[in-house]
């Protein structure tokens, strides 16, 4: 199944806090990275998060961030009175050891820390609510961040897919030059070698001559690599197809191809055949391409 690396979501829910916007992104990477971004009255979820994520996929660096926009009476923090009066008689008292006036300035030492009780979720009953609307916040913008990733996933099958197709024709013309060249070349072979043993005036026992042959020409011959090519071919299509994302094996199936199509370059002499094995290898890398892109 061909599933892109990179995707972007957004959702939003309306609670009795207030409204809460989650957004996840992801781009290309090699191994699996998840970074969440959390107000800061909940930053103990953030391995929750990380847990569930982790479980949505495989390969790619992902982003999770959660905004909340508060309602009015949670936005207006409560103010601690016993901590502010705390505050207030620590101070009044350096104060007089100062000798300084006694004047203090409240809404300042309201702003310390502490001293204003900001929205929290601490009791059983408060994070079991708060873990049902994360979870179904986070249900919603992964199926929509899903089904981008899907979305420019088909995209980057058909593009796979021709390139692909267009291997398999340089596969099919190599073989198609290569047969009747085979011939010709060990015809030219023999005669070449024929030729410089009588002008040497010695004269080689026919099996031991067709002996030469085999292991010279078993030195240039690329059937057993045009087979191999055509074998990775069609199992790059069928993998391909499996319901699990495929892009790492995908590569390693284009780097099998390549090594063939690379042998089969350093045997063959003939140049025609040289150039389309040029081709093959440029279309091999326009599939690693994009590939790369895939889960």
């Amino acid at each position: 199944m061909y599933v892109s690396m990179t995707g972007f979501s957004r959702s939003q829910m309306q609670t009795s806090w207030g409204t809460l916007s989650m957004e996840i992104s992801s781009v290309n990477h090699r191994y699996q990275e998840i970074s969440v971004r959390l107000p800061r009255e909940f930053a103990s979820w953030e391995p929750w998060f990380h847990q569930k994520l982790r479980k949505l996929f495989r390969r790619g660096k992902v982003q999770m961030r959660l905004e909340v926009l508060w309602a009015q009476s949670f936005k207006t923090g409560r103010v601690n009175r016993e901590v502010l009066l705390s505050y207030c008689s620590e101070l009044l008292e350096l104060r007089r050891g100062l000798a300084l006036p006694l004047a203090l300035n409240v809404e300042q030492v309201a702003s310390f820390p502490g001293v204003l009780d900001l929205p929290r979720f601490d009791d059983e009953e408060d994070s079991q609510s708060v873990e049902a609307v994360f979870d179904e916040l986070l249900t919603n913008a992964a199926a929509s961040w899903q089904k981008m990733r899907e979305t420019e996933g088909a995209h980057l099958c058909d593009e796979v897919l021709s390139h692909l197709a267009e291997l398999e024709r340089l596969a099919a013309e190599i073989e198609e030059r290569w047969l009747p060249t085979r011939d010709t070349a060990f015809a030219a072979m023999r005669a070449r070698v024929s030729e410089a043993l009588e002008k040497m005036g010695e004269k080689l026992e026919e099996s031991r001559y067709m002996q030469e042959i085999v292991l010279l020409t078993d030195k240039w011959d690329v059937s057993e690599e045009l087979a191999r090519l055509k074998s990775h071919a069609a199992k790059f299509r069928s993998t391909g197809e499996d319901r699990e994302s495929t892009g790492r094996k995908l590569d390693f199936i284009v780097q099998e191809m390549n090594r063939e199509v690379n042998t089969l370059d350093s045997k063959v002499a003939d140049a025609d055949i040289r150039w389309l094995a040029v081709d093959a290898k440029a279309c091999l890398e326009r599939i690693r391409e994009q590939i790369q892109n895939l889960e």
